[in-house]
């Protein structure tokens, strides 16, 4: 079973292999969410999740789900995972 803390550091890893497009600096908030497959990280840019300037705001339709037996990253469609990310719970992760 992979921690939350683990997971964080997946992601970590998987953003410097692939950097994702957004203006400003990346940050992962410590507030997560999580059902019994999957972790749900939330993630953006700084400037817009602690600032809250809407100009940085992300625009895309990506969700990343960390799969808490695996490890594995899942970069899907917000839209089809509309259901599952409703039922997920709120968890923190470590910053």
């Amino acid at each position: 079973m992979v921690t939350i803390h683990e997971a964080r550091s997946l992601l970590e890893r998987h953003f410097i292999e692939r950097p994702p497009a957004l203006s400003g600096d990346l940050y992962i908030s410590p507030e997560w969410y999580e059902d019994e497959q999957d972790y749900l990280p939330v993630w953006g840019s700084r400037q817009f999740l602690v600032d809250g300037v809407e100009a940085f705001a992300r625009w895309d339709n990506l969700v990343i789900f960390i799969d808490k037996r695996t490890g594995e990253i899942r970069e899907e469609f917000c839209t089809p995972n509309f259901a599952k990310i409703r039922e997920m719970k709120p968890v923190t992760a470590p910053a």
